[in-house]
């Protein structure tokens, strides 16, 4: 699978309390921006040649053959738990 469709499959598994736009730049990774609706809180995840989606300092988040996985770790970075938040 390419990144590009690894990441399209992502976007799809978070769902409509996300969005989130796919950037394509010649000579850099695709990476699927993600801005939580409810929070505001955001982030970027690539896919790689690996079949890994990877936070913007390289840790992975989850296999791309998973994207509810995925999805389901940023959720939790993106949104507190409750009780928690400000």
């Amino acid at each position: 699978m390419t990144a590009p469709a690894a990441l399209e499959r992502l976007a799809a598994a978070l769902g409509p309390g996300f969005s989130t736009t796919l950037v394509r730049r010649a000579g850099r990774r695709p990476r699927l921006t993600v801005v939580d609706r409810h929070t505001r809180a955001a982030t970027e995840v690539c896919a790689d040649e690996q079949g890994q989606y990877l936070w913007p300092w390289a840790e992975p988040v989850a296999v791309t053959s998973d994207p509810q996985a995925a999805a389901d770790r940023i959720t939790r970075v993106l949104r507190p738990a409750p009780g928690t938040g400000p």
